[in-house]
């Protein structure tokens, strides 16, 4: 893809984005997917990579800015710069997307599960697992039954059966990687320098490396005493409870608790998270107001329709228990995404005219692809998907709708994650079931279900992936000088380099103990995610569009549209329509309270202690993440070298 010719504002002198850090970055990001689905599948400790705030990512940061540091007191020249660092925890960032419930561990089992748990009653064989393409899954019943049990002594291992499946998903992963980083650069201005989003969950890392002016990159984060106050008590609170698994005398701190309503059918649970706290500490308080305001409300409005017996005979998926608020939901994220691009739309005529016309006015030179290339790449990687999912055996309409509802969720939970700091979320439904209700089985017919079955790996557990991560990563761009081009090639090596790393560790993993012995949250019922879900519905009548899931998003779009509306017109008005678009999500109960802690406690900072005040506190909060995120670390790691298995202490 071509560059055109521009008066660029990049210095040329500046430094850019040297080699080392890349190779260190992908280096870390090869490791960061080895011990994660070792720690994960073996250890089954606290999650490391579950969510948006890619706790992972900062813990090994923390230890490259220590060593970092002690280069530094001894040779200077040899310690890491800022671009470096910058480099290193972007490609840390985007590494904390594929294992976990990111990709490999997820997709793998999910691939071969099918096969091995296959029987005469379940009737897999019959009506699903025929319609799987040979180049998709392994189709071989020895490969599957030594993936679960493990390969005999002198049985080599079956790389012959696994070549063609591998080769098409880690294509499809890394086309879906540069659509996502196409997006966000596109969008990067728009939000980073016009709308000037928060971006809370990379603050610690931005504290961590900005600020330093003299002495080694850190040192004046290190030595700010409200940071180590917040620090000592988050890993003080976590490691009472890591002392009482080892020892159950030891007293627990329980940490979560819930309380019911609307004689039992509703539940608010209380989960305490110093760390979520600490996130939503720097978003505006209308932000984290609105999360706890728009949750409680949807409880309300849950608890009538309970009670008028108002409820959906519709069944959507395993996340999706409401179908009526999870097409409100899904509504409101349709709507979010056409208001974002409206808002948006001055920079985007400015893109497309430096695209294509290549207008001289427009710059480009600060952004890590030209606009060009990042126009084609979306297009392309969006037109290589679609083949990819036609291949499998989707229809066209199938395909049309996959695709437009999994951006829409892509691009709206990114929205949340950079404006409002939300570190854990989940869709409000899977893309495959807005499928389902907007087309009806009878369009997609058994293939077409089998093949939607089978994008439950890159769909279904989207509470991290590669869209996030590189618009948090863009924000972080702004502290490097001189040319970013080369971090587009960082990004890419580091999801080829995770790829990689989950694999080998994971078919180590389940060849070696039989992935029945591993953690069943991934070799146990999400296996048969595809075919539990689609069988059943290849076994009833073919049904149609679903008119009241189109009724639903309808009016969570309308109510959306009102809530922005309400928003511009009048400044009083105190609540960001952030919250509602999450708020008919039971992910969003595990952190409201969190959301209500951190706006109660900046409310009254901000009314008795002033602006001078907050900005003072901000570090005691960054102490409240990093010792949560480097105690959860150092528990599994001491997890490790004594082989105690199933010490979670918390999900950050």
């Amino acid at each position: 893809m071509p560059e055109e010719t521009t008066t660029s504002l990049i210095d040329p002198e500046a430094p850019g984005i040297p080699l080392r850090g890349i190779a260190i970055g992908a280096l870390s990001a090869f490791l960061l997917n080895v011990f994660d689905v070792y720690a994960t599948l073996i250890v089954m400790g606290s999650y490391m990579t579950l969510n948006f705030s890619t706790p992972a990512a900062l813990f090994f940061f923390f230890f490259v800015i220590l060593i970092s540091g002690v280069v530094a007191a001894i040779r200077k020249p040899l310690a890491l710069n800022k671009a470096e660092l910058v480099t290193i925890y972007i490609m840390l960032m985007v590494a904390c997307c594929v294992p976990s419930m990111g990709f490999i561990p997820v997709m793998l089992p999910q691939l071969v599960g099918p096969t091995y748990y296959a029987t005469f009653e379940n009737q897999w064989a019959n009506l699903y697992n025929k319609h799987v393409p040979h180049w998709i899954a392994p189709a071989d019943e020895e490969t599957a039954r030594y993936f679960f049990e493990r390969l005999p002594p002198g049985v080599p291992f079956p790389w012959r059966a696994w070549v063609l499946p591998l080769t098409y998903w880690y294509g499809f992963f890394m086309v879906l990687s540069l659509a996502m980083t196409c997006a966000m650069i596109l969008l990067r201005k728009q939000w980073v320098e016009r709308e000037r989003l928060a971006y809370p969950l990379v603050q610690v890392p931005l504290d961590l490396i900005r600020h330093e002016e003299s002495g080694f990159i850190g040192r004046s984060f290190f030595s700010n005493r409200l940071m180590w106050l917040g620090f000592a008590f988050s890993f003080i609170l976590l490691s009472v409870n890591g002392i009482h698994f080892y020892f159950p005398e030891f007293p627990k701190i329980t940490k979560a608790t819930s309380i019911s309503f609307f004689e039992g059918s509703i539940k608010i649970s209380f989960w305490f998270s110093p760390s979520w706290i600490g996130f939503f500490y720097f978003v505006g308080l209308d932000i984290s107001a609105s999360i706890w305001f728009f949750y409680l409300l949807s409880l309300v409005q849950q608890g009538v329709f309970t009670s008028l017996a108002l409820r959906s005979t519709e069944r959507l998926d395993l996340f999706a228990s409401e179908a009526y608020t999870a097409h409100q939901g899904m509504g409101s994220m349709i709507v979010f995404v056409l208001i974002t691009l409206w808002l948006a739309r001055s920079h985007l005529a400015d893109v497309f005219r430096k695209a294509f016309p290549g207008d001289s006015s427009v710059d480009d030179s600060d952004e890590v692809l030209s606009y060009r290339q990042a126009v084609i790449g979306l297009i392309a990687g969006m037109g290589l998907l679609g083949l990819a999912l036609r291949a499998a055996g989707l229809p066209f309409l199938g395909v049309a709708m996959l695709l437009f509802s999994a951006f829409v969720i892509f691009i709206s939970l990114t929205g949340v994650v950079a404006k409002g700091g939300i570190p854990a979320m989940r869709p409000p439904l899977m893309s495959s079931s807005f499928v389902i209700s907007g087309a009806g089985t009878g369009v997609l017919g058994p293939q077409g279900l089998t093949a939607l079955g089978l994008t439950y790996g890159w769909h279904s557990e989207i509470r991290s992936f590669v869209m996030a991560s590189v618009a948090n990563g863009l924000k972080m761009c702004e502290i490097i000088e001189g040319s970013k081009r080369r971090l587009f090639g960082a990004i890419m090596l580091a999801v080829l380099a995770s790829l990689i790393g989950s694999t080998l560790m994971l078919f180590h993993l389940a060849y070696t103990h039989g992935g029945a012995n591993l953690n069943p949250l991934f070799f146990g019922r999400k296996v048969g995610y595809g075919p539990i879900d689609m069988v059943r519905r290849m076994m009833e009548a073919p049904t149609g569009p679903r008119l009241d899931a189109y009724l639903f998003m309808a009016i969570g779009g309308t109510v959306m549209g009102l809530l922005v509306w309400a928003r511009n017109c009048f400044p009083w008005w105190p609540f960001s329509p952030l919250g509602y678009m999450i708020s008919a999500n039971w992910k969003t109960g595990h952190i409201f309270i969190s959301a209500l802690a951190a706006w109660f406690i900046k409310l009254l900072v901000l009314k008795y202690g002033g602006a001078s005040v907050y900005r003072k506190s901000r570090m005691l909060f960054m102490g409240l993440i990093l010792g949560e995120v480097v105690g959860a670390g150092v528990w599994l790691c001491i997890d490790f070298i004594t082989g105690h298995t199933g010490s979670f202490l918390t999900q950050i």
